[in-house]
Protein backbone atom coordinates (compact mmCIF):
# COMPACT_ATOMS: atom_id res chain seq x y z
CA UNK A 1 0.00 0.00 0.00
CA UNK A 2 1.23 3.69 -0.85
CA UNK A 3 2.40 5.93 2.26
CA UNK A 4 2.72 9.16 1.30
CA UNK A 5 3.48 10.55 4.63
CA UNK A 6 6.32 7.04 4.72
CA UNK A 7 7.74 9.31 1.45
CA UNK A 8 7.39 12.42 2.26
CA UNK A 9 9.63 11.72 5.66
CA UNK A 10 12.10 10.31 4.17
CA UNK A 11 12.15 12.37 1.43
CA UNK A 12 13.04 15.67 3.70
CA UNK A 13 14.94 13.57 6.81
CA UNK A 14 16.73 11.10 4.25
CA UNK A 15 16.71 13.47 1.30
CA UNK A 16 15.75 10.59 -0.73
CA UNK A 17 12.87 7.85 -0.82
CA UNK A 18 12.38 4.89 -3.20
CA UNK A 19 8.21 4.06 -4.17
CA UNK A 20 8.17 0.74 -6.11
CA UNK A 21 5.75 -0.97 -8.85
CA UNK A 22 5.73 2.68 -10.42
CA UNK A 23 6.01 0.42 -13.44
CA UNK A 24 4.91 -3.06 -14.35
CA UNK A 25 8.17 -5.24 -14.93
CA UNK A 26 6.44 -6.78 -17.90
CA UNK A 27 6.44 -2.98 -19.41
CA UNK A 28 9.87 -2.72 -18.72
CA UNK A 29 11.15 -5.30 -19.84
CA UNK A 30 9.71 -4.20 -23.13
CA UNK A 31 11.32 -0.99 -22.90
CA UNK A 32 14.43 -2.33 -21.90
CA UNK A 33 14.67 -4.37 -25.40
CA UNK A 34 13.84 -1.46 -27.23
CA UNK A 35 16.30 0.54 -25.66
CA UNK A 36 18.67 -2.30 -26.62
CA UNK A 37 17.99 -1.92 -30.22
CA UNK A 38 18.43 1.52 -30.55
CA UNK A 39 22.01 0.67 -29.18
CA UNK A 40 22.75 -1.77 -31.15
CA UNK A 41 21.53 0.41 -34.63
CA UNK A 42 24.05 2.93 -32.86
CA UNK A 43 20.89 5.57 -32.62
CA UNK A 44 22.60 7.32 -29.39
CA UNK A 45 25.77 8.35 -28.00
CA UNK A 46 28.08 6.35 -25.81
CA UNK A 47 29.48 8.75 -23.00
CA UNK A 48 33.53 7.85 -22.54
CA UNK A 49 35.40 10.59 -20.71
CA UNK A 50 37.09 11.09 -17.26
CA UNK A 51 38.97 13.77 -15.00
CA UNK A 52 36.80 17.01 -16.66
CA UNK A 53 34.28 17.90 -13.95
CA UNK A 54 34.74 20.58 -12.03
CA UNK A 55 32.91 22.57 -9.37
CA UNK A 56 31.41 25.18 -11.41
CA UNK A 57 29.10 22.00 -12.52
CA UNK A 58 29.18 20.14 -9.09
CA UNK A 59 31.55 17.30 -10.41
CA UNK A 60 34.02 15.62 -8.86
CA UNK A 61 35.82 14.65 -11.99
CA UNK A 62 34.85 10.99 -12.20
CA UNK A 63 34.30 8.56 -14.98
CA UNK A 64 31.62 8.18 -16.99
CA UNK A 65 30.52 5.39 -19.43
CA UNK A 66 26.96 4.62 -20.31
CA UNK A 67 24.74 5.30 -23.21
CA UNK A 68 22.74 8.27 -23.42
CA UNK A 69 19.21 8.64 -24.69
CA UNK A 70 18.65 12.67 -24.33
CA UNK A 71 15.14 14.14 -24.02
CA UNK A 72 14.89 14.05 -28.11
CA UNK A 73 15.82 10.37 -28.56
CA UNK A 74 13.46 9.37 -26.03
CA UNK A 75 10.93 11.28 -27.72
CA UNK A 76 11.16 9.37 -30.19
CA UNK A 77 12.15 5.92 -29.85
CA UNK A 78 10.25 5.54 -26.01
CA UNK A 79 7.20 8.01 -26.01
CA UNK A 80 6.00 5.85 -23.43
CA UNK A 81 8.78 7.54 -21.18
CA UNK A 82 7.92 10.82 -21.97
CA UNK A 83 4.31 10.52 -21.19
CA UNK A 84 5.14 8.68 -17.69
CA UNK A 85 7.40 11.57 -16.96
CA UNK A 86 4.38 14.48 -17.21
CA UNK A 87 1.78 12.13 -15.18
CA UNK A 88 4.30 12.06 -12.13
CA UNK A 89 4.18 15.50 -11.91
CA UNK A 90 1.07 15.71 -9.55
CA UNK A 91 2.82 12.59 -7.51
CA UNK A 92 6.14 14.29 -6.83
CA UNK A 93 4.50 17.50 -5.85
CA UNK A 94 2.46 15.82 -2.84
CA UNK A 95 5.55 14.13 -1.64
CA UNK A 96 8.28 17.07 -2.41
CA UNK A 97 5.62 19.74 -1.37
CA UNK A 98 7.19 21.95 -4.28
CA UNK A 99 5.45 23.65 -6.87
CA UNK A 100 6.88 20.87 -9.33
CA UNK A 101 7.46 21.41 -12.87
CA UNK A 102 9.03 19.75 -15.97
CA UNK A 103 12.03 20.75 -17.17
CA UNK A 104 12.78 23.77 -19.36
CA UNK A 105 15.50 21.88 -20.98
CA UNK A 106 14.74 19.79 -24.05
CA UNK A 107 18.09 17.62 -23.94
CA UNK A 108 18.30 16.91 -20.25
CA UNK A 109 14.40 16.82 -18.95
CA UNK A 110 14.44 13.07 -19.71
CA UNK A 111 17.51 10.58 -20.50
CA UNK A 112 17.81 7.12 -20.22
CA UNK A 113 21.37 6.17 -19.38
CA UNK A 114 22.46 2.58 -20.21
CA UNK A 115 25.12 1.17 -18.39
CA UNK A 116 27.39 -1.81 -20.38
CA UNK A 117 28.60 -4.50 -18.71
CA UNK A 118 31.81 -4.23 -17.95
CA UNK A 119 32.58 -0.87 -16.75
CA UNK A 120 29.98 1.21 -17.32
CA UNK A 121 29.79 3.90 -14.77
CA UNK A 122 28.97 7.64 -13.62
CA UNK A 123 30.73 10.06 -11.88
CA UNK A 124 30.24 11.49 -8.69
CA UNK A 125 28.30 14.63 -8.59
CA UNK A 126 25.65 16.36 -7.17
CA UNK A 127 22.54 17.44 -9.60
CA UNK A 128 21.88 20.89 -11.15
CA UNK A 129 18.10 20.54 -10.76
CA UNK A 130 16.25 20.30 -7.02
CA UNK A 131 14.87 17.27 -7.79
CA UNK A 132 15.51 14.19 -9.43
CA UNK A 133 13.71 10.99 -10.29
CA UNK A 134 15.11 7.60 -11.08
CA UNK A 135 13.40 5.39 -12.77
CA UNK A 136 15.08 1.76 -13.16
CA UNK A 137 14.02 -0.05 -16.09
CA UNK A 138 16.56 -3.51 -15.05
CA UNK A 139 16.73 -5.49 -11.67
CA UNK A 140 20.40 -5.27 -10.88
CA UNK A 141 22.61 -7.40 -8.41
CA UNK A 142 25.90 -4.79 -8.54
CA UNK A 143 26.36 -1.16 -9.96
CA UNK A 144 24.15 0.37 -6.97
CA UNK A 145 23.98 3.75 -6.66
CA UNK A 146 26.20 5.04 -4.18
CA UNK A 147 25.34 8.46 -2.23
CA UNK A 148 26.73 10.51 0.79
CA UNK A 149 24.58 13.10 2.51
CA UNK A 150 25.45 15.65 4.72
CA UNK A 151 24.28 15.02 8.47
CA UNK A 152 24.37 17.36 11.44
CA UNK A 153 23.29 17.32 15.45
CA UNK A 154 23.73 20.02 18.07
CA UNK A 155 25.70 17.01 20.23
CA UNK A 156 28.21 17.07 17.62
CA UNK A 157 31.03 19.98 16.60
CA UNK A 158 31.35 18.95 13.18
CA UNK A 159 28.77 17.96 10.69
CA UNK A 160 29.63 14.03 9.02
CA UNK A 161 28.43 12.27 6.05
CA UNK A 162 26.60 9.59 5.61
CA UNK A 163 26.78 6.88 2.77
CA UNK A 164 24.19 4.19 1.19
CA UNK A 165 23.75 2.63 -1.74
CA UNK A 166 20.55 1.46 -3.48
CA UNK A 167 20.55 -1.69 -5.94
CA UNK A 168 18.38 -0.65 -9.27
CA UNK A 169 14.85 -2.63 -8.47
CA UNK A 170 12.58 -2.95 -12.20
CA UNK A 171 9.63 -0.76 -12.07
CA UNK A 172 10.94 1.24 -8.65
CA UNK A 173 11.16 5.15 -8.59
CA UNK A 174 13.99 6.80 -6.82
CA UNK A 175 12.97 10.25 -5.63
CA UNK A 176 15.77 12.69 -4.35
CA UNK A 177 16.93 16.01 -3.14
CA UNK A 178 19.58 16.46 -6.64
CA UNK A 179 21.27 19.39 -5.38
CA UNK A 180 21.58 17.71 -2.00
CA UNK A 181 22.75 13.87 -2.57
CA UNK A 182 26.52 13.13 -3.62
CA UNK A 183 25.92 10.42 -6.11
CA UNK A 184 27.48 8.04 -8.47
CA UNK A 185 26.93 4.91 -10.06
CA UNK A 186 29.63 1.94 -9.02
CA UNK A 187 30.70 0.38 -12.47
CA UNK A 188 28.84 -2.69 -14.06
CA UNK A 189 30.95 -6.00 -14.31
CA UNK A 190 28.78 -8.21 -15.97
CA UNK A 191 25.28 -7.36 -16.21
CA UNK A 192 23.42 -4.21 -17.86
CA UNK A 193 21.81 -1.25 -15.72
CA UNK A 194 18.92 0.44 -17.18
CA UNK A 195 17.76 3.97 -15.79
CA UNK A 196 15.52 6.80 -16.85
CA UNK A 197 16.40 9.85 -15.44
CA UNK A 198 13.56 12.70 -15.05
CA UNK A 199 14.55 16.00 -14.23
CA UNK A 200 12.17 18.08 -12.27
CA UNK A 201 12.59 21.76 -10.50
CA UNK A 202 10.38 24.09 -8.81
CA UNK A 203 8.40 26.52 -10.73
CA UNK A 204 10.67 29.96 -9.32
CA UNK A 205 14.17 27.83 -9.63
CA UNK A 206 14.98 26.53 -12.97
CA UNK A 207 18.81 27.31 -12.77
CA UNK A 208 21.09 24.98 -15.00
CA UNK A 209 24.58 25.43 -15.43
CA UNK A 210 25.25 26.71 -19.59
CA UNK A 211 27.81 24.33 -20.04
CA UNK A 212 26.90 21.18 -18.26
CA UNK A 213 24.84 19.39 -21.01
CA UNK A 214 28.41 19.51 -23.21
CA UNK A 215 29.99 18.21 -20.39
CA UNK A 216 28.24 15.56 -19.45
CA UNK A 217 26.86 14.45 -23.16
CA UNK A 218 30.02 15.25 -24.53
CA UNK A 219 32.86 15.47 -22.51
CA UNK A 220 33.39 19.29 -22.86
CA UNK A 221 35.09 21.07 -20.49
CA UNK A 222 32.94 23.55 -18.35
CA UNK A 223 33.62 26.76 -18.01
CA UNK A 224 33.62 29.00 -14.73
CA UNK A 225 30.69 31.13 -15.16
CA UNK A 226 29.76 34.43 -13.30
CA UNK A 227 26.88 37.10 -13.51
CA UNK A 228 27.38 39.60 -15.45
CA UNK A 229 27.45 43.45 -13.22
CA UNK A 230 24.97 45.01 -16.10
CA UNK A 231 22.31 42.11 -16.73
CA UNK A 232 22.93 39.63 -14.32
CA UNK A 233 23.37 36.61 -17.10
CA UNK A 234 25.64 34.08 -17.02
CA UNK A 235 29.28 35.12 -18.82
CA UNK A 236 32.37 33.02 -19.30
CA UNK A 237 35.40 34.12 -17.69
CA UNK A 238 37.59 33.28 -20.55
CA UNK A 239 35.08 35.58 -22.57
CA UNK A 240 33.84 39.90 -21.81
CA UNK A 241 31.63 40.54 -20.19
CA UNK A 242 28.35 40.36 -22.13
CA UNK A 243 27.75 43.76 -22.24
CA UNK A 244 30.38 45.07 -22.85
Amino acid sequence: MFDVNKHRREYFYELLTVIEGVLPEALCDSLASRVQHVIDEGGVDLVQHSGLGTDAVSDLGGQYKHHIFKGADVRCHLPELNAVYHALVPLISIITHTDTVVSPYPASDVNIKAYPPGGGTLGLHYDTNGITCLLFLTTNQEAPLRFSVERSHPSKKEPWLEHGRIHARKGALLLMQGRKVLHDCEPTVSEQKLSVVYNYYERHDTYRHADFDNFVYYGSQPRQLVKCVSCKTDSSLYLALCCE
